[in-house]
């Protein structure tokens, strides 16, 4: 049963998906807010979450920016449904898109996102160099990616987060993102980390 209702964390769906959606949203509240911070997003900005589970963060943008336009991709239907109903009246008015599927095949714009975030998701992509190269193409020149993980394991640990961060660091520049920034914030249960890149504006 613990094995089972930990599977539901990355690709939550059933009945303890749904409650693995609530979860998610009330212990990551406070580093999306830091996360979204980060990424000094500007009026007219389309902005897209890889992993928006419940909704949360993109519940965050549309409150505080009320020009903006934001995607959202994640692998499960069930979160989607969550994402849709904390949103409705954002998704009939266009301003929210949810879809379902891996980051590494999704078909994305190129050259449309100034902004992409993504929380506590990373680890759990099938492919990540493959993701962050879908991701790299489909933003616009002088875009902005920012990463955050926070370990969640029995083994987790502030060493363990800082090894996310180098790793994070290492994916970003294999896939010639620029400007990279990595920062650390302790919030419990343990050390966070956000890592910021940039997309070059020639490319």
């Amino acid at each position: 049963m613990f094995e089972k209702f930990k599977e539901n964390f990355s690709r939550p769906k059933g009945l303890m998906g749904s409650v693995a959606g609530k979860i998610m949203a009330f212990e990551n509240q406070e580093i999306n807010k830091w996360t979204i911070e980060h990424l000094q997003v500007h009026p007219n900005d389309h902005v897209l979450e890889v992993g928006y589970g419940p909704g949360y963060s993109i519940e965050c943008l549309t409150k505080e920016y009320s020009h903006i336009q934001v995607d959202g991709i994640d692998p499960s239907q069930q979160m989607k449904e969550q994402a849709e109903h904390r949103l409705k009246d954002e998704v009939e008015e266009g301003r929210v898109r949810f879809f379902v599927g891996p980051i590494e095949t999704a078909e994305l714009k190129a050259n449309s996102y100034q902004k992409v975030l993504s929380v506590n998701n990373y680890t759990i992509w099938d492919d990540p160099l493959k993701g962050l190269t879908n991701l790299y193409q489909s933003m616009a020149p002088g875009g902005k990616i920012a990463i955050t993980m926070q370990p969640r394991e029995e083994d987790a640990c502030a060493d363990k987060t800082r090894m996310f961060g180098r790793k994070i660091e290492e994916d970003l520049r294999q896939c010639d993102f620029q400007d990279i920034e990595t920062r650390f914030r302790k919030v419990r249960p343990e050390l966070t980390v956000c890592v910021t890149a940039v997309k070059p504006l020639t490319y």
